[in-house]
């Protein structure tokens, strides 16, 4: 490796406790700060352990394109409800034979069997709103992505299913969020409230879902997702998931594909009500081509507005949080910047996203910018990640958001 000489900036640490007071407001907002006061790379102390922020998308993409089996994916919060489906398993060998076995699940042909089932959900959350003058409307996106992924995954009407489902799998995920912000954590075995509520929860949440899945195994075909995750075979073994696999994709496709579409829908309804011309320009689109019905799949290429807007809150408020995080096994440089092994490096959705070097106005919702847009880099806009570890079922989250 290069010898880099480029120190890396960053506030000076603290004995024992490093830089935890930049993280009093949060990680998102000690992400901001960074990329404000130090630019482009910058250094935080956590405890003893070194994090390294990227906030431009060329050093992203040596981060998680070029030098990916250098920086594999570092331990997830989530996999402690997770596992070691997609989104977590660290273990590059064991996640890319995952990841073939499951890419022909999010083939166009096959996601196109899924719109119509969108469009019903669609249809049921409006007439849930027939007698109500209120709605809390995260949660109403939290509901109708929920039922989305449980109709696409399931075929079948889980209504109490889902309830328990989604309220269990909101208090889970409130508890992980919470114990990632802090610091110190406590062992798990502790008997805590907390700990105890948390793993009742899961225990629970697990064993509803190897029902279903059992169930299956010994049922009827539905062609929908858990059925294409049954049927799922490595090309070179040509064996299959066992339960417990197939049961830790699930609970992926769950969370990835239910919470951050709801998020981005809320802001996206936000952003509108904050600009009335954008809005009426939906509507007028909408008018126009649908002309009072119900969206169809085809009609979307028709819908471009809708796109754009869709498009435009995935940059402006990314439905990915704030980083994706990285484990440096070797000594590296990066841009001139020496990286040392064992490093976090936390490439910085958002601030990338609003960098004013590649987005004119970063801090203006503006959906025309996607019009004709001409790239500086190809990862100026990465809101399902890059690399190998690039969210597979991006195109299903574009179809669902837009329609």
């Amino acid at each position: 490796m290069t010898v880099a000489t480029l120190p890396i900036p960053g506030p000076q640490p603290l004995p024992l406790f490093g830089n935890a007071l930049e993280f009093r407001h949060g990680i998102f907002e000690a992400m901001k700060q960074g990329f404000a006061t130090y630019g482009d790379i910058f250094r935080l102390q956590l405890g003893q352990q070194e994090l390294i922020a990227i906030s431009h998308p060329a050093l992203a993409q040596q981060v998680l394109v070029e030098h990916g089996n250098v920086f594999p994916k570092a331990e997830n919060p989530l996999s402690l409800i997770l596992g070691n489906g997609l989104v977590t398993n660290p273990d590059h060998q064991s996640w890319l034979m995952q990841r073939r076995m499951m890419q022909p699940m999010f083939h166009r042909q096959r996601l196109a069997a899924m719109g119509d089932k969108m469009v019903v959900s669609g249809q049921r959350l409006l007439e849930s709103w027939q007698n109500k003058t209120t709605i809390n409307l995260d949660d109403e996106m939290m509901a109708v992505t929920l039922d989305i992924i449980t109709q696409t995954m399931f075929s079948s009407d889980l209504r109490q299913e889902v309830t328990d489902l989604g309220s269990s799998l909101q208090d889970i995920l409130h508890f992980l969020e919470n114990r990632f912000k802090v610091p110190i954590k406590l062992p798990l075995d502790w008997k805590l409230p907390s700990h105890v509520r948390f793993h009742e929860q899961k225990n629970a949440l697990e064993q509803m879902l190897l029902g279903v899945i059992t169930k299956r195994r010994a049922g009827q075909p539905q062609g929908d997702l858990l059925d294409m995750l049954l049927e799922a075979r490595d090309a070179d073994t040509f064996e299959g998931m066992s339960d417990q696999q197939v049961l830790d994709e699930v609970l992926t496709m769950y969370v990835a594909g239910h919470e951050t579409t709801a998020h981005t829908l809320t802001f996206a309804f936000y952003a509108l009500s904050q600009h009335p011309t954008m809005l009426a320009k939906l509507h007028q689109e909408l008018e126009t081509v649908l002309q009072g019905r119900a969206p169809k799949l085809e009609d979307l290429p028709n819908l471009p507005y809708s796109k754009l807007v869709f498009e435009e809150t995935l940059r402006h408020y990314p439905a990915a949080g704030s980083t994706t995080t990285r484990l440096a096994l070797e000594d590296t440089d990066i841009g001139g910047y020496s990286i040392k092994k064992g490093a976090w490096v936390a490439v910085n959705i958002y601030n990338i996203h609003h960098h004013p070097k590649f987005w004119s106005e970063p801090n203006e919702f503006r959906p025309e910018r996607f019009l004709n847009r001409q790239e500086k880099h190809q990862l100026e806009f990465m809101p399902f990640g890059a690399g190998a570890r690039k969210c597979i079922g991006f195109n299903l989250a574009l179809m669902e958001g837009q329609l």
